[in-house]
């Protein structure tokens, strides 16, 4: 009986120690916290590339600006060799600091990337400022 007291004791404190460091990591990958926080010269593109924990779902907000001239702004995941899931594909003017708000669905590697609008060619630079938060 002794014997039996002691293997429910340990099953159950090891059932424990797995639940709360299950629990703990999940909700360390939900802490808000900054993925990218660039200022840099633009001449054509940029891409960022960072993975996502999500259960449910997840807010990712963005936020660009653009000193002088036009970007585009895309927000993808990627799964797979083939699949590509666009989230938004958004201009931002340099009179506008733009934010966006958006909710992710599922976990993976997704891709932020600003572009130059093609209007203005490749010699002329514009700086911008991308934020994204988690």
């Amino acid at each position: 009986m002794r014997k039996r007291y002691k293997i429910l004791t340990l099953a159950i404190l090891l059932t424990v120690i797995i639940v709360a460091g299950a629990s703990a990591y999940v909700s360390s990958q939900y802490v808000p916290r900054v993925l990218v926080d660039d200022t840099l010269p633009l001449k054509e593109n940029h891409q960022w590339q960072f993975d996502l924990f999500v259960l449910g779902s997840r807010n990712v907000n963005i936020t660009v600006s653009t000193r002088q001239y036009p970007v585009f702004v895309t927000f993808w995941l990627q799964q797979g060799s083939s699949a590509t899931t666009y989230l938004f594909d958004k201009q931002v003017t340099n009179t506008t600091q733009s934010g966006f708000n958006v909710s992710v669905q599922q976990g993976g590697t997704y891709y932020l990337s600003v572009q130059k609008t093609e209007q203005y060619g490749e010699n002329v630079t514009t700086v911008v400022h991308v934020e994204v938060r988690s």
